[in-house]
């Protein structure tokens, strides 16, 4: 009997703990590659030179809860291409993860994707959030306690 309500509270408690929103601010990369070299757009992002920044703080130029990667990309021979990397505070699409794909009326191409990890505007793939992780983590040890 006492096992069985060690386990019940063990699992009720890993719940709560993942519910539990952190305080702190979203944060996220933040560059234009037509202002800065260290935001290039036709090469691999570097974040090891380049600083995330705090979405609720003064440095951010759009103060936000989620992190945005935007790609334009012009058509044609003597075309450009465009990466900005920033806070977001609201989407065209509402919530919308993940990435959307558009061309405008002159024919350049958009791609706009949105994340809410701190850091996931700087990979080329908008990667799964470290919820899942942390989550797989603390059930493994929760099962492997019970099981003692």
């Amino acid at each position: 009997m006492m096992a069985r309500l060690k386990k019940e509270y063990l699992i009720l408690l890993s719940t709560f703990i993942l519910l539990i929103k952190r305080g702190d601010a979203v944060q996220c990369y933040q560059c234009d590659s037509n202002e800065d070299m260290s935001c290039p757009a036709d090469t691999p992002f570097d974040t090891q030179i380049n600083a995330v920044v705090d979405c609720n703080s003064f440095e951010a130029h759009t103060p936000g809860q989620f992190c945005m990667k935007i790609v334009q990309e012009s058509p044609g021979w003597g075309g450009w291409k465009k990466v900005t990397r920033r806070c977001g505070s609201r989407t065209d699409l509402g919530v919308a993860w993940g990435c959307r794909w558009s061309w405008d009326e002159v024919g350049v191409f958009k791609e706009i994707c949105y994340c809410e990890a701190s850091g996931c505007n700087g990979a080329s793939i908008v990667r799964v959030g470290q919820v899942l992780v942390i989550f797989f983590t603390v059930l493994n040890i929760v099962w492997k306690f019970c099981q003692q």
